[in-house]
């Protein structure tokens, strides 16, 4: 594995941008929890990974890529959940399935599905970017956040991935837990750097699912 935040990665003092999330909720998905905390266990023993504050845990449906929140305005920001509200509130809410953990170059995840076209998260993906482009261009699609995951880890220097790999694997059993979707967020988001990185949030609306 190497350093996840690179220059290039690195969001200048102050900034945030604009996504859509959905955020996982542990304390109803008690096998979830379970899987997180599992898999914080793991990672906790090397000093190469910091993981995800748990309050922070998310799946990336698509941000608004080249537009600086600060940017835009309050009628804008309403425009946008308006328009998501229309888009998604006619979905019914689903549940994906979350696992097997999987460690990458920069970063440790729980793989998801329903990411195929057709199937839920798909579906909540391609109409947010329908919108996103609708309403800020196409440039503000420059970032495809698929295939579906929750980041559990982010690498924060040098270290082989295949040993955290092999590891997760033996010792994370069972690997899967349910992650149910009863609601969409758009958030207002900010990079946090140094010896632990993450990225926090601002709820700036909830976009409910059908119940099923």
């Amino acid at each position: 594995m190497k350093r996840f935040l690179t220059r290039k990665r690195t969001w200048p003092d102050g900034f945030s941008l604009l996504h859509v999330y959905l955020l996982p909720d542990l304390d109803h998905d008690l096998d979830l929890a379970r899987l997180v905390d599992d898999c914080g266990q793991v990672l906790s023993a090397y000093d190469f990974i910091k993981p995800v504050p748990t309050p922070w845990l998310h799946a990336t449906v698509a941000p608004v890529m080249g537009v600086p929140a600060a940017t835009v305005d309050a009628a804008t920001r309403a425009e946008f959940a308006a328009r998501l509200r229309v888009a998604l509130g006619g979905l019914p809410a689903f549940t994906l399935s979350a696992g097997s953990p999987l460690a990458g170059s920069t970063t440790v995840g729980l793989d998801l599905d329903g990411d195929l076209p057709g199937q839920p998260l798909h579906t909540v993906y391609t109409l947010t970017r329908k919108v996103i482009g609708e309403l800020f261009g196409p440039g503000a699609l420059a970032y495809d956040a698929m295939p579906g995951h929750v980041t559990l880890a982010y690498a924060t220097g040098s270290g082989d991935s295949g040993e955290v790999q092999s590891t997760l694997r033996t010792r994370v059993r069972p690997s899967h837990a349910p992650m149910t979707v009863r609601q969409v967020h758009l958030v207002d988001v900010t990079q946090h750097r140094g010896d632990l990185v993450y990225y926090s949030w601002r709820v700036l609306d909830r976009i409910p699912l059908l119940a099923p």
